[in-house]
């Protein structure tokens, strides 16, 4: 099974973490929001099998038009929602799907 297939099957139960939930707040994103971005269309744009605590990914969405990047851990039946942000573009090239 591939990431986003494992991401798929967890989106019915999503568990954010503190410092995700602080990090919506900042940027105005809601959880239901999130989890509608994620519902709608989601693209795996890294992975990152070697995380001391476990798989995760880096996952784009977009909410009002606007990207968000999410960075999410399929973990049995969740899907752990670690951190969330909206990518700063010169960080990244103009699809927010690379870095600079």
């Amino acid at each position: 099974m591939n990431t986003v297939q494992e991401i798929t099957l967890r989106l019915n139960n999503l568990k954010h973490t503190l410092h995700a939930l602080k990090e919506e707040a900042l940027d105005g994103i809601t959880a239901e929001q999130l989890e509608n971005a994620l519902n709608s269309k989601f693209e795996v744009i890294e992975e990152y099998p070697d995380d001391p605590r476990g798989f995760s990914c880096l996952a784009l969405c977009s909410i009002a038009g606007k990207p968000v990047h999410v960075v999410c851990a399929p973990h049995e039946d969740a899907l752990i929602i670690i951190t969330v942000y909206i990518p700063d573009i010169s960080k990244w090239t103009d699809d927010y799907r690379k870095r600079q």
